[in-house]
């Protein structure tokens, strides 16, 4: 219940706060995420960074949290005595930049994927009862207010590849 107020009360603050959007270097900014957090770390999981990764103008704090909402679902959504895998990389999309989450965990149907940005939804899977049903919807949010957008392509039983796509940074 503790989990499902912090997640409510983030999104109520990301919808109300001011944000400046910025030059965010998304490559020292995924690796000061994984180094944080030892479920991001080996040997529970193996995250694998495509460098170069290209920077984005967008929110570091809102893009702190996309980031870690989307390795914590690669992380969890797994098939049980599976190691998590998450590949990362980018690509650019004329003026943007997106940003890519894939994993080899236990995937979704195309009904699934339809109402998953929705609040309180759970992908289906061994470990749906880990989140609360709102952190897609806080990436989501968080993408929009740094006026890009969130999507997920994905297959029952063979992973997911979620990307987040923001403004490119002028180089």
């Amino acid at each position: 219940m503790d989990r499902l107020i912090q997640d409510v009360l983030a999104l109520s603050h990301l919808s109300q706060q001011e944000i400046k959007l910025e030059v965010v270097e998304i490559e020292k900014l995924l690796r000061e995420i994984i180094q944080e957090r030892p479920e991001f770390q080996e040997p529970v999981a193996q995250i694998t960074i495509s460098s170069p990764l290209e920077p984005v103008i967008g929110h570091e704090a809102s893009l702190t949290q996309c980031i870690t909402n989307l390795l914590s679902n690669g992380v969890r959504f797994v098939a049980r005595g599976r190691k998590p895998q998450i590949r990362i990389w980018t690509e650019p999309v004329g003026e943007e930049v997106r940003i890519w989450f894939e994993d080899h965990g236990i995937g979704m149907d195309r009904e699934t994927q339809q109402r998953l940005h929705a609040m309180f939804t759970h992908a289906p899977g061994p470990n749906q009862s880990a989140g609360t049903g709102v952190g897609l919807t806080i990436v989501r949010k968080a993408a929009e207010r740094m006026e890009g957008k969130l999507g997920v392509e994905s297959e029952l039983g063979k992973g997911s590849r979620f990307w987040l796509q923001l403004p490119r940074a002028k180089k």
